[in-house]
Formats: structure tokens, C-alpha cells, sequence
């Protein structure tokens, strides 16, 4: 017997994770150019991001899976 069990893939969705901003909750953050070098992950330097809404500028912003984003607003409305 093999001692790994298979997962069922038909029926897993495929998750898409995108950043949150942690003062807003606004899922409008885009990579900040402020700073020079910032954008470059080649040189192994950590990359800043920025959120539209509300212009929090930080290295780290939390990654939601948007599935469990849209359950959360559906949650709020109703």
C-alpha cells in the first residue's frame, strides 16, 4: 500500500492570491516605485508596495486567496 494518499483534483478551484491592505482592506496595491531600486527582486532586495486607496507605502502586505475574499464581502452585505 502506498503510504501517500492522492488527492482528488477534479474537484479543488485554482486559488489566486492577491495583496491586502492591512489599514483599508482594500485589494488595490500595486508595486511602489518610490525608492529606486525597490522593484528589483533580482538583487534580492525586498520589494515595497502601495495601496491606491489609501497610500499606506510597506514592504509587507498580507495575501488573501480572492475565493475566500469573495465569501468574506457576501458575509459583510448580507
Amino acid at each position: 500500500m502506498w503510504p501517500f494518499k492522492k488527492k482528488n483534483k477534479k474537484f479543488e478551484k485554482s486559488s489566486r492570491y492577491v495583496k491586502i491592505c492591512p489599514r483599508c482592506n482594500s485589494i488595490n496595491v500595486k508595486i511602489s516605485h518610490q525608492g529606486g531600486l525597490s522593484g528589483l527582486t533580482a538583487l534580492g532586495l525586498p520589494t515595497m508596495y502601495k495601496c491606491r486607496d489609501c497610500g499606506l507605502i510597506s514592504y509587507s502586505f498580507p495575501e488573501i486567496d480572492l475565493n475566500e475574499l469573495k465569501k468574506k464581502q457576501k458575509i459583510k452585505k448580507g
